[in-house]
């Protein structure tokens, strides 16, 4: 079964929109993609007041306890991963490990040490986010500009 999304007049299969219990037919009547585009563009036309919420949401005791729960649970499903991290972290911290630009495109911006063999925690190679996601085969949110907005 298809529909057509309304934002950019494609005709796509009805598992392409997502579920909402108002509409005749328990879709959307944007693509997920067009979807995902408009939070996108609403979440920067907004992004201080988003930010603002999110540092007082942060600062709620049930969050904070969320938040160190996250951190024991992938501690302890990985501590070597954990061990490596703090390593790259405390030889920073130390001076025995600088930070290097993206090997991929030399940005000097979000830049992360990406282990290959985490029995060697110094022995980084050093990724912008971006291609640090894509080296761990994980996808970059890029907006299309498929339609006018």
């Amino acid at each position: 079964m298809e529909k057509q999304c309304f934002k950019c007049k494609r005709f796509l299969p009805i598992t392409e929109f997502y579920k909402h219990p108002a509409m005749a037919d328990g879709r959307l009547g944007k693509c997920r993609k067009c979807a995902r585009k408009d939070v996108g563009n609403n979440y920067r036309k907004r992004k201080p007041k988003y930010q603002a919420y999110e540092r007082q949401r942060l600062q709620r005791s049930e969050r904070k306890e969320q938040a160190l729960l996250y951190q024991r649970r992938r501690r302890l499903l990985s501590p070597e991963k954990s061990a490596a991290r703090h390593a790259v972290s405390n030889a920073i911290r130390d001076g025995r490990l600088q930070r290097k630009p993206c090997e991929v495109c030399g940005t000097t911006i979000r830049v992360q040490a990406h282990h290959h063999d985490y029995s060697k925690p110094l022995d980084v190679q050093w990724l912008c986010f971006k291609h640090h996601r894509e080296e761990h085969g994980q996808q970059v949110q890029e907006l299309n500009e498929d339609y006018e907005v």
